[in-house]
């Protein structure tokens, strides 16, 4: 790659134009090599363009090697605490899952700003060492409603590894935990959730009804005989609305099953 060309990459690459940056992303993409890391790593951060911070994204991940310690240090950078970009530092890191960025990850998962902690808690469930999975079941019980649903999210990308975790949630004395964690497990579904099963079927028989409901969810996703009995209960049963539910869901059980090619 000679100089000239890598210039005029660079140049092209700060363009008003984003149709411009994103052919020069592209090109930094397939022809750079490790020398110019830290030049992606800081087009990476201030890009304002959706499209083309994908595609220095890609750039910079395919290189990991040489940018992973760029990207922990500009994750340290004061300076990035405003605007998207420490939000797609943690999106790169997401995608490279080194352990190792866990410890670096973990102070910004209780960051005042939303879209920080929720990219945090997305790459903890990407790398999903044991660390980053207990940060995130740890933090079940959430109450702001984007928060809520991105951790849930995060824990799906854990799946069963944070499965254990969730289960014990399931016995918090916090009802907003025990309801998160059902919720948890309907993400994370059948069948890596499948040994969270008798927590659950404890829940549907003891909890109140803003727990069992979800929890209830969670069952009829697992596919296991037993559920179908617990819901034949419940829709037989005299609560009207675990009633309808449970009926909705055993139909949509039954359904499943018909189309479900067998041997």
């Amino acid at each position: 790659m000679s100089g000239t060309s890598f210039d005029k990459a660079l140049q092209a690459a700060r363009h008003d134009d984003p149709s411009v940056r994103q052919r020069a992303a592209l090109w930094l993409g397939t022809h750079a090599d490790e020398t110019v890391a830290a030049d992606l790593v800081r087009l990476l951060v201030t890009e304002p363009d959706f499209y083309v911070r994908e595609t220095l994204t890609w750039a910079v991940v395919t290189r990991h090697t040489s940018t992973y310690p760029l990207l922990v240090e500009a994750l340290r950078d004061d300076s990035l605490a405003e605007g998207p970009g420490r939000v797609q530092v943690l999106h790169a890191l997401s995608k490279i899952r080194r352990p190792e960025s866990v410890a670096e990850i973990l102070p910004l998962a209780d960051d005042e700003d939303d879209a920080v902690a929720a990219k945090a808690w997305w790459a903890l469930g990407r790398v999903g060492t044991p660390g980053a999975v207990a940060a995130l079941v740890d933090a079940l019980g959430v109450e702001e409603e984007f928060r809520r649903r991105e951790l849930t999210r995060a824990l799906e990308q854990a799946g069963e590894a944070a499965v254990e975790g969730i289960s014990g949630r399931l016995s918090d004395p916090d009802s907003s935990v025990r309801r998160h964690a059902a919720e948890a497990l309907l993400g994370i579904g059948d069948p890596a959730a499948r040994p969270a099963a008798p927590e659950l079927f404890h829940v549907v028989a003891t909890d109140d009804k803003e727990v069992v409901l979800p929890a209830v969810e969670a069952l009829a996703a697992l596919d296991l005989p037993e559920v179908d009995d617990v819901l034949r209960r419940l829709r037989d049963g005299d609560d009207a609305w675990l009633s309808i539910t449970a009926g909705w869901l055993l139909t949509d059980r039954s359904g499943t099953a018909r189309s479900t090619p067998t041997d």
